[in-house]
């Protein structure tokens, strides 16, 4: 009774005070991800596709924008995050900032949306802002401007809200979560983490009902209760045929998540990550909440725990799934923890200590929202001025080919294709853009790590991929020994050079194939 009377606060005042917290805890997220303001290759070559898609009325199959070799047909899973970008900022006014805005409004509804999750799990509020800062060094990773992956947390926290309608007896839901389903596929195949969260769902339903009556009637009795769950797996096998690839995209899927990715940071285990022991840290700290909640409450009231435990297992393996643990984590993790001691005692303690604990809330608020003032969410940033860095832009090198009507073949690195693309496009093609397995060839990226990398045999990689001219990074070991007399590649010549990139051309004698060169005259720094 002590602990329920101290619970009970004013509706009105209550209300204020759990605003100012969770105002407080979001302002607090838009200031951790501020800085994270560049906008990420995938966006160009997304709009890319869009792009040409309604330039020539043709959803290509193929691939449009490389001279390397290609798979077909290209199954770009986020061709529906790219039709968004378009028009948020490809041909917007709003230009890049567009997509910054976009950002925003979307960390906007995974708040509210996974606020009503939260709430609807049993949680208090003031445990909702208590626990989600806790997870902002896994969080992050899903927030950069923009990549699909911050649609796949919303999509999941909606599914969510779906799963919740479903243990209250409802089963509307299914039409609405297919033509969620059907979207979230089109956006990013993330969706695979909704059907691995819906088939624990399903399996953890059905264990339940089963569990209570545990007889031949109990199982009959479930059925009668669960069997629109059947109904799934049509639903399934059918939507995965509504994308612009129809058959080809699960075969296209399997290979993709199968496939290993050593070279990819993200793809590294969560203790690889930037700040890795803060990271694992939070992530040590959430998993010892775990063990507290699974020791004071039953189990079968911890809805969503088999799902919650295998997005841990998939945080600590991939950095990039450190998102979706920690959106799973917050929309369940405090309604698990309100009912017992330790989460009424931290809300006796708040509200108890309110005035100083509304104070503290203020000052992060104010501080947080000062920081994102002079780190405006609202601007997307194009980086070109770090030399070091693997996310950077050829601005001046695509102004300086553009200037000079070039056409041709260019050899690119990674990260830097995609931008190339959108700029430049149809008169260059480009070597990679970003897309790895979604485009190219498996040996595609190994060669041009060979390549840029300077690592034995890197020349031959130039007889390999024919092009007319080489984009490379001041900072690459390759440039050094770029050009140089007396090797295989003394017939190229350094047309152009800033801080972070120079570009390379064959000499007027080496004439290209085709005849679509456009020789350059040198811009490059003496």
């Amino acid at each position: 009774m002590f602990l329920k009377r101290n619970l009970r606060i004013g509706i009105r005042r209550d209300a204020v005070f759990i605003a100012v917290l969770c105002t407080a805890a979001l302002l607090a997220f838009y200031a951790y991800v501020a800085r994270l303001s560049d906008v990420t290759h995938d966006a160009f070559h997304e709009m890319s596709l869009v792009r040409e898609y309604f330039t020539s009325g043709v959803f290509p199959m193929g691939d449009v924008f490389a001279f390397t070799p290609t798979v077909y047909p290209v199954v770009h899973h986020e061709w529906g995050t790219g039709l968004v970008l378009y028009f948020a900022a490809g041909c917007s006014p709003l230009g890049l900032d567009g997509m910054a805005i976009l950002r925003s409004l979307v960390i906007l509804a995974i708040a509210l949306t996974l606020y009503l999750v939260a709430r609807n799990n049993g949680a208090h509020p003031l445990m909702i802002a208590v626990c989600a800062p806790i997870l902002f060094p896994l969080l992050w990773v899903g927030f950069a401007t923009v990549r699909a992956q911050i649609f796949t947390l919303l999509f999941m926290l909606l599914q969510m809200l779906l799963q919740q309608s479903d243990w209250q007896g409802s089963r509307k839901w299914v039409i609405a979560w297919f033509g969620l389903y059907v979207v979230w596929l089109n956006m990013h195949a993330g969706f695979v983490v909704g059907l691995a969260m819906l088939f624990l769902h399903v399996v953890e339903r059905w264990f339940l009902a089963i569990y209570t009556d545990r007889s031949w009637e109990g199982v009959q009795k479930a059925y009668f209760q669960l069997w629109h769950h059947l109904a799934l797996i049509p639903l399934i096998c059918f939507g995965i045929l509504l994308n612009p690839w129809g058959t080809a995209y699960a075969p296209y899927l399997y290979r993709a998540i199968t496939m290993p990715r050593p070279t990819m940071l993200e793809w590294q285990p969560l203790w690889m990550t930037h700040d890795s022991t803060t990271a694992m840290a939070a992530f040590t700290l959430s998993l010892i909440t775990l063990g507290y909640v699974a020791k004071n409450r039953r189990f079968n009231r911890l809805r969503g725990w088999l799902f919650c435990c295998l997005a841990a297992y998939m945080a600590l393996k991939h950095i990039r799934h450190g998102s979706l643990y920690s959106i799973v984590w917050m929309a369940l993790v405090p309604g698990w923890l309100t009912p017992t001691v330790f989460g009424r005692c931290c809300i006796i303690f708040l509200t108890n200590w309110r005035q100083t604990a509304m104070r503290f809330s203020m000052a992060v608020a104010v501080v947080c929202a000062s920081f994102v003032y002079f780190h405006p969410l609202w601007k997307a940033t194009l980086p070109s001025q770090d030399p070091g860095s693997a996310m950077v832009y050829p601005v001046g090198v695509v102004q300086f080919l553009k200037s000079h009507d070039f056409q041709g073949n260019v050899l690119t690195p990674f990260a830097s294709g995609a931008y190339v693309s959108w700029m430049c496009y149809p008169q260059i093609r480009v070597s990679i853009d970003g897309r790895y397995e979604v485009a190219y060839r498996d040996d595609v990226l190994p060669k041009h790590d060979l390549f840029y990398s300077a690592k034995p045999g890197w020349e031959s990689v130039l007889s390999d991929f024919k092009a007319d001219a080489i984009l490379i990074q001041v900072s690459s070991p390759a440039y050094q020994l770029l050009g140089t007399p007396g090797t295989k590649t003394e017939t190229w010549k350094r047309i152009y050079e800033d801080q972070t990139f120079a570009l390379f051309a064959r000499s007027p004698i080496d004439e290209p194939r085709g005849g679509n060169f456009v020789y350059l005259q040198s811009e490059a720094n003496p």
